[in-house]
């Protein structure tokens, strides 16, 4: 076992790289210059690109991640961010007439793009659960509890286990507009922050039907999701049959991301059996990564392809600050060194490849060596989110703000 002096030590390298890389950043080129809400994307440069569109996405990760920050380390400035981002999440992006949260504004607030997402309402549903463990107000309150029984009631799929993916503004099924690489009906990333969001919402509110549908996500995990080799499948049927062309890919992202969130799912549920059921999967699933998505270096590629003969060695940034975490978690639960040292081995890659240190935050990608991707490359495009940004719709600060304040959290519970 590590000593208490060293956990001390990374505690402090990862509360430093929070308050003074990751939130100064988005406290200081995020936030638009009126005050009233968050630039849409900036470049590398530290400008902000006003052609972009502002997402439902981004806007509610800023609210999770400042509503955390200003939970936690109170008095720092965080808490006018999250009220901030409280009211541009319920105003400028909630549908009043209709129901939900719109995907896209306009940099000037117009409506682009009125798509309904249920990834999307995951986060706001997420983000909210949030900003009431920060403000705790009746409000607040009924806002999660009226939205969860619209949200669940609209996208539970009637007919099979799961959520439907993606609907028109007024929740009749959109099957063009998924969010699956073959337009699949089902996939394991919106059951993941679907799983997230519910779990968010038992923990501030008991309700009975929340914890019957958490139940019922973990079952879907368990029974469906979770290959037998510990990594997820990607992409389903309406039965939660894996589709052919999903069945070669490991997402080694989402695998090592979803082993700790289906764990914190569990404890926050509280059913004995479930987490006995989940546990042994949870160190499968970290041991699938380790043994083939962790590079030496400690850099988490990308996701394998073709049955694992193909591997995609980029490394993009999200995927680093989850891989912290997972194996964190995986050592918190069986105290094997070698899940520490793969922390110990990502943090020291994250430290000297990712973070740019001169112009704050993290980049976007680098490739196998570390080398930051300063342009789109056309034949290597990222999912999503762009390389010339430091903050796009997809780019948060979420992930990586996320992962500090979960090592701070974590080493803290050791240390007890």
């Amino acid at each position: 076992m590590e000593s208490k002096n060293m956990f001390k030590q990374y505690k402090e390298i990862f509360e430093k790289e929070l308050h003074d890389n990751i939130l100064s950043y988005w406290m200081k080129y995020g936030v638009e210059e009126d005050g009233k809400g968050f630039y849409p994307a900036v470049d590398l440069d530290n400008k902000p690109v006003l052609t972009a569109n502002k997402t439902c996405v981004l806007n509610a990760r800023i609210l999770w991640t400042f509503a955390a920050a200003a939970k936690m380390y109170p008095g720092k400035g965080y808490e006018e961010i999250a009220h901030q981002a409280y009211k541009v999440v319920t105003e400028d992006f909630s549908d009043d007439e209709l129901g939900g949260f719109f995907m896209e504004l306009s940099s000037d607030n117009k409506v682009v793009n009125d798509v309904k997402h249920t990834y999307a309402q995951a986060f706001v549903i997420y983000s909210l659960c949030k900003y009431y463990e920060f403000n705790p107000t009746e409000e607040v309150m009924e806002g999660i509890q009226q939205f969860f029984f619209f949200l669940d009631e609209k996208t539970k799929d009637p007919e099979n286990p799961g959520y439907l993916e993606s609907f028109t503004r007024e929740w009749e099924i959109f099957e063009e507009n998924r969010m699956a690489d073959n337009n699949e009906p089902k996939s394991m990333n919106t059951h993941l922050h679907v799983l997230e969001a519910y779990a968010a919402v038992y923990k501030v509110w008991k309700g009975d039907l929340v914890k019957q549908r958490l139940t019922e996500l973990l079952e879907i995990f368990i029974d469906h999701i979770i290959r037998e080799s510990g990594h997820l499948g990607v992409f389903f049927a309406s039965d939660f049959a894996e589709t052919e062309s999903s069945k070669g890919i490991c997402s080694f992202g989402h695998d090592i991301e979803a082993s700790w969130l289906i764990w914190e799912a569990a404890e926050i549920l509280g059913d004995k059996k479930i987490e006995e059921a989940v546990k042994p999967l949870i160190l499968k699933m970290a041991d699938a990564v380790l043994r083939v998505g962790v590079d030496n270096d400690g850099g988490l590629f990308l996701e394998s392809t073709r049955f694992g003969s193909h591997v995609r060695t980029n490394k993009h940034w999200w995927l680093q600050a989850e891989n912290l975490v997972g194996f964190m978690n995986a050592y918190q639960l069986k105290g094997k060194e070698k899940y520490w040292d793969t922390v110990k081995l990502s943090w020291d890659f994250i430290d000297r490849c990712v973070i740019d240190h001169e112009g704050g935050e993290w980049f976007t990608k680098v490739n196998r060596l570390g080398v930051p991707y300063l342009v789109e490359p056309a034949d290597d495009p990222s999912p999503y989110y762009r390389n010339d940004w430091k903050i796009d719709p997809w780019k948060c600060p979420y992930h990586n703000g996320r992962a500090m304040m979960e090592m701070v959290e974590r080493i803290d519970s050791l240390s007890n």
